[in-house]
């Protein structure tokens, strides 16, 4: 079934565009959509990037920039490759940037796997300036691609190019500290400009809702698509593995649920590729082999990454790697006619961690006695040997595994377009537990209070005694929300003085087991996190209100509510309260940076 025969008319009033981008650790994608009223769109996945003319149908670009010295931007994308471009990057030793998406990382989601490839940053640049340098180059390829296969495309674009919405796919794993700064890099890359408006046409969905957006559009017929049909999503890329899964609600018009919170490993086909270096630089260039010197190692992995790896099928197989002329020998070391050959068996120590960590994400998504179709996407999906061994790990009555045709795509881009177009999924599994710090009134008659008997305070305005250090809760791990739910918690300030006030409280998420968490000593502390997200409001000192404590004495009080929306793929944190005409005010969050 492809969606787009079935995809509605756009249904707005003026001509619009949207692009996603597919931001890879590896490779990136990008896709477009004209929004034409009354018109149905149709999604177009940009290939045929300058430098990979030997790839025309290709829609996966290198993740790599060039930058010179100074911090100058030379080269991106498939230029780098260009042979030209890298003579000249060696003679003016230009800085090589790869794999810098592993930068933005959440610190606290599987540090276990933090031993991640590390990325070299230019001089005077951060990782959010460099991230801003790519998205500029993956927009300017959506707009050349459109120029050049739109029929009217400058007249359209002096209409549109203003006002076009981006949809940027990221991980499962990543939350509002990535948005925030996925944001900020948009506005860097000039994508759209440093304004309320502008900030909101930029849009995020995760890669797993965004493959199942590909699948629906390219690989699922309608008798796929049943009420209680179930489907798993993993998205194989090069930093990290992503599983989702879905719950068909209803098919007229097509509705869908996620089963289970999103899980995403830190174990994609770079850590492979890592791992097969540090065995060529152990047994050559450490052994004393004539071909253990950098640039032959360079590209023995270059091989590797393009080639070898993606061919290996069983460890019976030896792989053949190619690096250089047929006159290059050293047969106590493997290498006869430019080719260093791997047995099978290394190469399953190379990629086993990876199969190991794609089992431990997708058994979770697995129900009991219903059919589960477990579908693979992403370059790192290609892989035989990884694909035969999910099979044969996963293996049950219920559980079907397929492989999507097209290995080339990047599923991502063209589903983060769907994901704008057709907003299928319209409940989302909280993947943690989040709330605000607070005091709560102390309760004589509850154990965890009087266990805590030793914080307990009284206020000196209203009186009333409170314990220090709790966590209003919000949302609960393994809740289903809605697209729409808010959910809300309200608190009170208490002041001496009638004046306007500023409410600034941090969102905190909570990444451990227990369900009635109500303190923050009740865990490790390592397992509560900041999340970029200030929630801050101003309000006017009208909307205070005079009270009398016992004794007589006065203060005011200002009583708000803190509301969140968890149901959207981005959190949206706002305070309410009441003016002094008794109208409901919202304020907006406001987002910072920390790590999380």
């Amino acid at each position: 079934m492809s969606n787009s025969n079935t995809r509605p008319p756009y249904r707005g009033t003026e001509k619009g565009l949207v692009i996603s981008i597919d931001f890879g650790t590896t490779f990136s994608g990008t896709s477009w959509a004209l929004l034409d009223p009354n018109q149905v769109s149709q999604i177009r996945d940009v290939s045929g990037f300058e430098g990979q003319e030997d790839e025309a149908n290709s829609t996966k670009v290198p993740t790599v920039l060039l930058y010179d010295q100074s911090g100058q931007l030379r080269a991106a994308g498939a230029k780098t490759s260009d042979p030209e471009i890298e003579m000249q990057a060696q003679e003016e030793d230009w800085i090589r940037v790869e794999w810098f998406k592993l930068l933005l990382r959440p610190r606290n989601v599987h540090p276990e796997l933090n031993k991640a490839p590390k990325a070299k940053l230019p001089p005077n640049k951060t990782i959010v300036e460099v991230v801003a340098d790519y998205l500029g180059h993956m927009a300017e390829l959506a707009r050349k691609h459109f120029m050049e296969n739109m029929i009217g495309s400058a007249e359209i674009w002096k209409e549109v190019g203003s006002r076009i919405e981006y949809v940027l796919s990221h991980p499962n794993g990543w939350t509002m500290t990535q948005h925030a700064r996925l944001r900020e890099a948009a506005i860097l890359g000039r994508l759209v400009d440093d304004s309320d408006e502008g900030r909101a046409r930029i849009h995020f969905v995760s890669e797993g809702e965004a493959s199942f957006h590909w699948c629906l559009d390219e690989g699922l017929s309608r008798n796929d698509l049943k009420k209680g049909s179930k489907f798993i999503i993993v998205d194989a890329g090069g930093g990290t593995i992503d599983v989702s899964s879905f719950e068909v609600v209803s098919t007229g018009p097509l509705q869908l649920k996620e089963a289970a919170a999103s899980t995403s490993r830190l174990a994609g086909s770079v850590f492979v590729n890592e791992a097969f270096e540090n065995f060529v630089q152990d047994n050559l260039a450490s052994r004393g082999s004539t071909y253990g010197d950098p640039e032959s190692i360079k590209r023995m992995v270059q091989d590797f990454d393009k080639r070898s790896k993606r061919k290996f099928r069983d460890v019976d197989q030896k792989t053949v790697v190619s690096f250089g002329s047929p006159r290059e020998h050293d047969p106590k070391f493997g290498i006869m006619s430019g080719r260093l050959i791997v047995k099978g068996s290394d190469m399953v120590k190379f990629l086993e961690p990876s199969c190991s960590a794609a089992v431990e994400a997708i058994r979770p998504h697995i129900a009991p006695r219903i059919k589960m179709n477990v579908m693979l996407v992403g370059g790192f999906a290609a892989n035989p040997w990884l694909f035969a061994e999910l099979c044969k790990r996963l293996a049950k009555p219920n559980v079907s595994i397929f492989r999507a045709n097209d290995t080339t795509a990047k599923a991502a881009a063209h589903g983060a377009v769907g994901f704008y177009l057709d907003h299928f999924v319209s409940a989302r599994v909280a993947r943690w537990t989040y709330g605000v710090p607070c005091a709560h009134p102390y309760n004589p008659h509850n154990r965890k209070h009087i266990a805590r008997v030793d914080d307990v305070y009284e206020d000196d305005l209203d009186g009333i005694k409170y314990i220090s250090n709790g966590i209003a809760v919000h949302l609960i791990k393994g809740a289903v929300v809605k697209e729409k739910e808010e959910t809300r918690i309200s608190f009170v300030r208490t002041v001496r003085q009638r004046r306007t006030q500023i409410l600034d409280l941090q969102l905190l998420c909570y990444q451990g087991q227990k369900t009635d968490i109500e303190f923050m000593d009740e865990d490790d502390d390592d397992l509560f996190h900041q999340i970029s997200c200030v929630i801050r409001a101003k309000v006017p000192e009208g909307c205070l209100t005079r009270r009398t404590r016992k004794g007589g004495a006065q203060y005011w009080a200002c009583t708000f509510d803190v509301v969140v929306s968890f149901g959207t793929t981005e959190f949206k944190c706002f305070i309410e309260w009441e003016n002094e005409n008794g109208d409901t005010v919202r304020g907006p969050a406001t987002p910072v940076w920390n790590e999380g």
